[in-house]
């Protein structure tokens, strides 16, 4: 797990891990996993899909018991009301333990802190993405404006940029896309901070929160969202 530059007082740590494992690492992934999580991926009809479930929550669970230093079986999950997962029985741990997890084009992002909110967003960069669509939807008018004011050459790596930060900070208050993606702005253009710029539901929010981006190889681009200690 990586130090994240500029979080060091949240302690947050983050690693990508890949989903291709042989058989034998799939099996001992596997037998990590619950009875819930094993039936959740049998139900799964594509195979790869199915492979990078199972493979995931095992890995999930290895990582998060070496920092807890627990068996990866003895690891209990739960929901939020809009799905984000959290450890269950944290504070009787007295680990304050959060984390989340974003997979995309077969590696898995993981990232832990203690004692603050936290998300994540890893995405595969599609060439052939017609991402202009999707930000007329999901991206405010200020992103948008900025997005389509940009040389055409530009304008693919920063829908990503946008795309992962907003879904970042979507996923760290546990909101997900219940809240409107387009009341709050993140910063996108070429060279400039990753940032919450403003937030129209609640304006504390821009101080509450950190967005920054994550080295993830190439082809990637991943961003992380943490609630200021």
């Amino acid at each position: 797990m990586r130090a994240v530059a500029g979080l060091e007082d949240a302690a947050v740590r983050y690693g990508l891990l890949s989903l291709d494992r042989t058989a034998a690492e799939r099996a001992r992934l596997e037998s990590f996993l619950s009875d819930a999580e094993l039936r959740r991926g049998a139900r799964l009809l594509d195979a790869k899909k199915r492979d990078e479930f199972l493979v995931g929550r095992g890995l999930v669970r290895e990582v998060l018991a070496g920092l807890l230093r627990v068996e990866p079986r003895e690891v209990e999950f739960s929901e939020g009301e809009f799905g984000k997962p959290f450890l269950r029985g944290e504070d009787e741990l007295q680990d304050g333990r959060r984390f989340n997890v974003s997979h995309s084009g077969g590696m898995l992002l993981l990232a832990a802190t203690r004692g603050c909110e936290i998300g994540v967003d890893l995405e595969e960069i599609r060439e052939d993405l017609a991402f202009r669509p999707m930000a007329e939807r999901y991206f405010s008018l200020r992103e948008k404006e900025e997005l389509f004011g940009l040389d055409p050459a530009e304008q693919l790596e920063a829908f990503y940029r946008c795309w992962t930060r907003k879904e970042a900070y979507m996923k760290g208050t546990g909101s997900g896309f219940s809240q409107p993606s387009t009341g709050f702005d993140v910063s996108l253009l070429p060279g400039e901070q990753p940032a919450m710029l403003a937030h129209r539901g609640d304006p504390r929010e821009v101080e509450r929160w950190s967005i920054v981006d994550l080295d993830a190889g190439p082809g990637y681009c991943a961003a992380l969202a943490c609630e200021r200690p």
